[in-house]
């Protein structure tokens, strides 16, 4: 198919992205996944032959196709179909000059994210650690940078300002960050975890997220030195995770400041 045009292109990665969500939901039932893989396999090949990027994706859609395929070719499906539409990205008001802002003390919390999907997610979080002087961010796994255009766009020039750094994996992320004597929470929704609102606070500490939809590997809440959770009263049993990492980050530089421990 040379010579795509534009619209041709998006519909190819919605046509793959359709055949991908069905997957997901599917992927329980052998006979079905193996029947969509092939079929998967087969409109990567022979129908997205011109379209950037996705049919190099092709040699992940085989018979042995493993969950971590699947997000491999659904994370760019997702990234290149999601559109930034008029949002607070065109609405920034002045920054403070550098001086007023130097002289807020860094928070040594420490921020480890763990395999999200959303750009914009990366760029808010990276505009929520500025916010609160967070003192660095671990990016995990296939986490976009916050270079990537969207996570860019969302992250308002706040990626310039917080030290950030890479880890193949998440748990290697947490053992490296122990080694250095500072000890990791888990932000997750364990039953019997200690609530945010009840926790006693020591730094420096780090604290580590999962996406909304998977949370956080089971190996990485095992890793972690101790579970903390944000109660829910409704019928959602999750919140974005910038938004839970906000109202972490709000308690945290809350109890570092009435502690006194700033300069």
């Amino acid at each position: 198919m040379v010579g795509m045009d534009a619209s041709e292109i998006e519909k190819a990665w919605r046509d793959v992205y359709r055949r991908l969500t069905a997957l997901e939901r599917g992927w329980e039932k052998p006979r079905f996944r193996a029947a969509a893989i092939a079929d998967l396999g087969r409109f990567l090949r022979e129908r997205c032959v011109g379209v950037p990027h996705l049919a190099d994706l092709a040699r992940l859609a085989r018979p042995g196709m493993t969950r971590q395929d699947l997000f491999a070719l659904l994370v760019p499906c997702e990234r290149t179909l999601t559109r930034i539409k008029v949002t607070d990205v065109e609405i920034l008001s002045s920054d403070r000059d550098e001086v007023a802002a130097c002289a807020s003390a860094r928070l040594p919390l420490t921020v480890v994210a763990d395999n999200f999907r959303s750009a914009i997610n990366v760029g808010t979080l990276f505009r929520v650690c500025d916010c609160f002087g967070v003192a660095e961010a671990v990016l995990c796994g296939y986490t976009p940078a916050p270079g990537d255009g969207r996570a860019r766009q969302a992250a308002l020039g706040a990626e310039a300002w917080v030290p950030w750094s890479r880890a193949e994996r998440t748990v290697e992320a947490i053992g490296a960050l122990q080694a250095r004597g500072i000890p990791v929470i888990a932000l997750e929704t364990v039953p019997d975890a200690p609530t945010l609102e009840g926790w006693r606070w020591r730094f420096p500490c780090a604290v580590a997220l999962g996406s909304e939809r998977f949370g956080l590997g089971p190996d990485a809440v095992r890793a972690c030195d101790a579970t903390m959770r944000i109660p829910m009263y409704g019928h959602k049993n999750s919140l974005n995770v910038v938004m839970a990492f906000t109202l972490v980050a709000h308690a945290a530089r809350v109890a570092y400041e009435s502690e006194g421990r700033h300069d």
